[in-house]
């Protein structure tokens, strides 16, 4: 794509409503999914997956956890990744 073309797209995307868009990177990936060996067969897989979690969620079998609550302990575990590092660093 040359870069004339992408500057195109992107001021005709920008046009769109964020509904539009998602349509369109929907018929984008449409467009390639299965043009790789084994797509069907990942596809499919992440099919059963998704029902399965589905399922198991609305059966109440899965506690959820508030995204707050998944974010704040990424960002403490990644804080303790950190000091072990400049701990190791300032140690060497």
């Amino acid at each position: 794509m040359t870069v004339a073309l992408k500057k195109q797209a992107s001021v005709l995307i920008a046009k769109l409503k964020p509904s539009q868009r998602i349509e369109l990177a929907d018929l984008l990936y449409t467009s390639v999914s299965g043009s790789h060996p084994g797509d069907q067969d990942l596809d499919a897989a992440w099919e059963k997956e998704i029902d399965w979690r589905l399922d198991e969620y609305e059966s109440g079998k899965v506690k959820t956890i508030p995204a707050t609550e998944v974010h704040s302990q990424i960002r403490r575990r990644l804080n303790e990744i950190k000091a072990r590092r400049v701990s190791a660093r300032s140690a060497a």
